[in-house]
C-alpha cells in the first residue's frame, strides 16, 4: 500500500508536534502553521488528507475549506478533518454541512484520530 500524505494545518506549533508524533510513523506528514503555507504544500505535493484548525490568523479554517469548496475545487477531493477546540454544537454542524469528513475536539485520544483516518482511509 502506498504511504498516505496527510497536510496538518495548525497556527500551534506544539498541536502539530503533537501530530507527528501520532501519525509520523504510519503517514508522510506535512505540517503548515497558516493557511497561506497550507496552499503552497497542495500545490507542491499530493495530499490525501487534511487535518485543519478552524481558529487561525489570517484565514481560518472554515474560509479554507470554503475556498476550496467555491474556489480552489481541484482540491475538493481532499477529505478534510477540522481539529479545534471548539466543542460547539453549532460549529460541528456547521464545518459538517461545508462538507467536513469529520471533526474533532481538543484535546483529543490518539486512538480516536486513527480511528477516524482510517475509516475515511478504507
Amino acid at each position: 500500500m502506498d504511504e498516505k500524505t496527510i497536510l496538518a494545518v495548525d497556527d500551534t506549533p506544539e498541536i502539530l508536534e503533537n501530530l507527528i508524533g501520532i501519525l509520523g510513523d504510519d503517514y508522510d506528514m506535512r505540517l503548515a502553521k497558516t493557511a497561506s503555507a497550507a496552499w503552497t504544500v497542495l500545490h507542491l505535493t499530493e495530499v490525501n488528507l487534511i487535518l485543519l484548525d478552524i481558529e487561525m490568523p489570517g484565514m481560518s479554517g472554515f474560509d479554507f475549506l470554503e475556498i476550496i469548496n467555491t474556489t480552489r475545487t481541484e482540491y475538493k477531493h481532499i477529505p478534510v478533518i477540522f481539529i479545534s477546540s471548539n466543542a460547539e454544537q453549532e460549529t460541528i454542524d456547521k464545518a459538517m454541512r461545508m462538507g467536513a469528513a469529520g471533526y474533532i475536539t481538543k484535546p483529543f485520544l490518539p486512538e480516536n484520530l486513527h480511528d477516524m483516518i482510517s475509516s475515511i482511509f478504507l
